[in-house]
C-alpha cells in the first residue's frame, strides 16, 4: 500500500515537473523589448533609443545606434545604420530601414544579407510583405562568406 502511494506521488511530482519546465521555457507574451543607453519621447510620442539600442522581439534582434518607435503607426523607425537577426538566424544590414512591430513587414536600404547557409545577397532595397522578400537590383552569391560573425 506505501508502495502505490509512493508510485502515485511520484507520477504527480514528475508530471508537475515537467509542466512546470515547460511553461518557464515558453515565453506566452508577444512583447517587444526596448534597450538603449538613452531612452525617451519626443513631442509627437514617439519612443525614442539612442545609444546602442535594441529591439528584441520572440527570436529576433535589431541592432542600431537610433532606433524608433512610433505609437500610432506601430512602426518600428531605423533612421541610421543597423543589424537585423530574423528568427531563422539570416543577417540583415542596412543604412534605414522601418519594420512593423512584428516584423512581417518592413523595408532596408541598401541591403546586405548573410543568410544562414553563408551565401550572401546585396541589394539597394528589400522589401517584406508578410512571407514574400523582394531585393530590389540584387545580386547573389552561394559562395559561404569568410566572414564569421
Amino acid at each position: 500500500m506505501t508502495r502505490n502511494i509512493f508510485k502515485i506521488n511520484f507520477v504527480y511530482f514528475f508530471l508537475f515537473f515537467l509542466i512546470t519546465f515547460f511553461l518557464s521555457s515558453y515565453q506566452i507574451a508577444e512583447e517587444i523589448l526596448i534597450y538603449a543607453d538613452e531612452i525617451y519621447y519626443d513631442k509627437n510620442e514617439n519612443l525614442i533609443g539612442k545609444g546602442r539600442a535594441k529591439i528584441l522581439y520572440q527570436n529576433q534582434i535589431v541592432t542600431s545606434e537610433l532606433i524608433i518607435y512610433n505609437k500610432v503607426s506601430k512602426k518600428i523607425i531605423i533612421p541610421k545604420s543597423f543589424t537585423y537577426k530574423d528568427n531563422q538566424n539570416n543577417f540583415f544590414y542596412g543604412t534605414e530601414g522601418a519594420f512593423d512591430t512584428d516584423f512581417t513587414k518592413g523595408l532596408i536600404k541598401d541591403v546586405k544579407i548573410l543568410l544562414n547557409d553563408g551565401s550572401r545577397i546585396v541589394g539597394n532595397k528589400f522589401k517584406r510583405d508578410n512571407n514574400i522578400d523582394i531585393i530590389s537590383k540584387g545580386v547573389y552569391s552561394p559562395c559561404k562568406s569568410r566572414i564569421k560573425i
